[in-house]
């Protein structure tokens, strides 16, 4: 029978508020509901920026648009006494990721959701950090094409600060969590979900300094993957 405790101290604390939002056998939804909620969050305040009543909207709770609403369908899913354990533990998950500058998402996602299913073990730390010293830091891009949780991306943003990051995974979890971490470690980055064997995306999103996100339709941009 499998141990479900979480057993690393970084993440912890995040993993203990979203068990507060969990039933039996939810831990997949849950996680995936967090991960949209966030991501989906993001992009209506990006998406709100241009309104003149930011400010007031923002206070009151009562951003809209698209990405509001998609937040708003998800949020109606759970009780509303469950709904403060998802922010918390993305409140959690900042303060963590800022003090540790770790990728905490990558490791609760491999400790409690996927446990290395269909070979989901990400690169550790070091690793990523000793490949991206052994790149050259006048580069101006770098590309991982099966990015899983953004580790690679990170250390490489270590080395070349103002580097062009992008990523693609055919997980669109792991495209979506990798999107997240760069907008915590504040990086510009183009992530998408697809399959990078056969140049074949099906949705990406930018991220710039200063807080920023979009979502976009790979078709309408340049296809990053491709080297011919």
């Amino acid at each position: 029978m499998r141990n479900w405790k979480y057993k690393k101290e970084n993440g912890k604390e995040v993993w203990k508020e979203l068990e507060k939002v969990m039933v039996y056998n939810s831990r997949d939804a849950i996680f995936g509901d967090w991960l949209d909620l966030i991501l989906n969050s993001l992009l209506s305040l990006t998406d709100n920026m241009s309104r003149l009543n930011l400010v007031k909207k923002f206070q009151e709770n009562k951003l809209d648009g698209e990405y509001a609403n998609r937040y708003m369908e998800i949020v109606k899913k759970h009780p509303p006494e469950k709904i403060k354990h998802f922010a918390n533990a993305f409140a959690i998950l900042q303060k963590e990721t800022r003090e540790t500058q770790k990728d905490i998402l990558g490791d609760i996602y491999m400790e409690m959701i996927t446990f290395g299913q269909h070979g989901q073990f990400f690169t550790p730390e070091h690793i990523t950090d000793l490949m991206a010293k052994m790149i050259t830091t006048t580069d101006k891009t770098f590309c991982d094409p099966c990015c899983g949780s953004g580790r690679f991306l990170i250390s490489a943003s270590k080395e070349n600060p103002d580097a062009k990051l992008q990523g693609n995974d055919i997980d669109e979890r792991c495209a979506k969590m990798t999107a997240i971490n760069m907008w915590m470690f504040d990086l510009n980055s183009e992530i998408t979900w697809g399959n990078s064997l056969i140049f074949e995306n099906w949705k990406g999103w930018r991220t710039k300094k200063g807080g920023w996100i979009y979502e976009f339709t790979p078709e309408k941009s340049y296809s990053h993957l491709r080297f011919d």
